[in-house]
């Protein structure tokens, strides 16, 4: 709560005798709503207290010297400007209003006197302070802005805020009654000083509470998350056997299967009755092929099960050591004690913000990879959906080749053709075992493409950003070969001066 009427005044009638006819030595800002202006009188020195905060505005001296402030900002230079050196004339407040000005007198270069007034509206919500010149014209405000009721922007004539008809009781409230009257003379402002330092402390305290208790609350989320994805990945895991059991069965039924079939109905001599079974079938791939991937996924469902299981235990433990940190977080009482429970959070993973400000970060622009083929011919493959359309429709040329994959996502990919040259089948298994490798089905063992002229690809209207058609295509099913892969990641040469593939 803001200093009332009352109270200001009171303090208006403490700071007079004591400030005026001092002079300004120093002006800092150690916070965005703060100034602290260093005045000096006869021998001594005084620290005056101006904050524009709107849920602690107020105006007291300061009972020791202050830390030294960080570097000053535009508001708080354009103060300096003016006042630094200063002496000053008058402190009065604006009748029965809680409006607070601090005139002084500065020189100009040829030493001739002007008045130069700092202005402290200190009513809460909507507090501001302002430097206003002999003429009452604004030379600047720490908040700018510009409202239906009147113009506060530098260089506008300053106009008083509206007074009230009447002041509301709580306005005549001195809370600090018990310090008038004292024969130590900054009781007063010591009794303000407590009283607000305890109020911005709980803020403060509160602020810190709040913050890691949303990261506490965020980090949680994920982690629950994160359980119930490593045990869906657990439980088909542990359904391991079961695959084991579909292979053995179609190695029993491997004679009966014909090329193209999509599923094959056995009976299940590992269930009591030998129930039939359907165990569905690729097409595209020979029975023994079929076999091949069914023990593949066994055996890669078999190791995972540990491994979920271990992570799933993990994962288990941070969400308890978590859950016992909300209640000592809601209990702190100190800020020492927040940041004991912030460090145990943080080794527990919790991510707290940053704010320091992040760097903007730069749009990659490294166009497309660059491939040499065994023929000598050059391969591009892009690296987005963005750069699919500009490779396929603003690098590549109408005659160059053009493939991508058939039936899945990936990139396209470009076998350019200096002066019409051929392109043979072996740059063509050349784009194609890139357009593999830097697709969704890296790794696998087999794979289908599709390749024509660049001249016959067409964007698809209406459809994402590098969906096209495209006429006259050829179809190609290609069995990867590792030699062949590394050759071409070995002498890759990136159009753009290298990077990773």
């Amino acid at each position: 709560m803001a200093l009332s009427t009352a109270e200001l005044e009171a303090v208006v009638r403490d700071l007079a005798p004591k400030l005026q006819g001092g002079r300004i030595e120093r002006i800092d800002q150690p916070e965005r709503h703060k100034l602290i202006l260093t005045v000096r009188k006869d021998s001594s020195r005084y620290w005056l207290l101006v904050c524009a905060d709107p849920r602690f505005s107020r105006m007291h001296l300061l009972t020791s010297r202050p830390e030294q402030g960080r570097p000053a900002a535009g508001f708080c230079n354009l103060v300096r400007q003016h006042m630094t050196g200063a002496p000053i004339k008058a402190i009065r407040q604006a009748p029965e209003d809680r409006i607070v000005f601090v005139e002084c007198v500065e020189r100009d270069r040829l030493m001739r006197p002007h008045k130069v007034s700092l202005v402290a509206e200190l009513i809460g919500v909507g507090s501001n302070l302002l430097v206003l010149d002999e003429s009452d014209s604004i030379l600047g405000t720490l908040v700018r802005g510009r409202s239906a009721r009147r113009d506060v922007s530098a260089g506008a004539r300053y106009r008083p805020l509206e007074t009230l008809a009447s002041l509301p009781d709580k306005a005549r409230v001195n809370r600090f009654e018990d310090a008038l009257g004292s024969e130590d003379p900054l009781a007063l402002s010591r009794a303000i000083q407590v009283h607000y330092a305890r109020l911005e402390a709980a803020q403060e305290l509160e602020g810190r509470r709040s913050e890691l208790r949303g990261a506490l609350r965020s980090a949680l989320k994920s982690r629950r998350r994160r359980l119930h994805k490593v045990s869906e990945d657990l439980h088909r895991a542990e359904n391991a056997e079961c695959i084991r059991r579909q292979g053995e069965l179609l190695k029993i039924a491997l004679p009966d299967i014909v090329p193209g079939q999509r599923e094959v109905v056995v009976e299940d001599i590992f269930e009591p009755g030998n129930p039939p079974l359907t165990i569905e079938l690729n097409p595209t791939l020979p029975a023994r092929e079929n076999i091949e991937w069914l023990f593949g996924r066994y055996k890669k469902a078999k190791a995972g099960r540990d491994r979920l299981a271990a992570r799933a235990d993990q994962t288990r433990r941070e969400i308890e050591a978590l859950e016992e940190l909300r209640s000592p977080i809601e209990e702190a009482d100190a800020l020492e004690v927040l940041a004991e429970l912030k460090e145990k959070a943080q080794e527990t993973g919790v991510p707290l913000p940053d704010k320091r400000p992040r760097p903007a970060r730069q749009k990659e622009t490294r166009g497309p990879r660059a491939f040499r083929s065994a023929g000598g011919l050059e391969i591009l493959v892009s690296r987005s959906r963005a750069e699919n359309e500009r490779l396929t429709f603003s690098i590549a040329r109408g005659n160059d080749h053009w493939m991508h994959l058939l039936g899945w996502p990936g990139p396209h990919v470009v076998i350019r053709r200096p002066g019409g040259q051929a392109v043979s089948q072996e740059d063509l298994l050349d784009a194609a075992h890139l357009a593999v490798h830097f697709s969704k089905i890296r790794g696998a063992q087999h794979a289908e493409v599709t390749h024509t002229q660049c001249k016959n690809v067409r964007r698809m209207k209406g459809a994402a950003t590098g969906t096209v058609s495209y006429a006259d295509a050829t179809n190609m099913r290609i069995r990867i070969e590792p030699e062949r892969l590394e050759r071409l990641l070995r002498k890759r040469s990136d159009i753009n001066g290298g990077g990773k593939p």
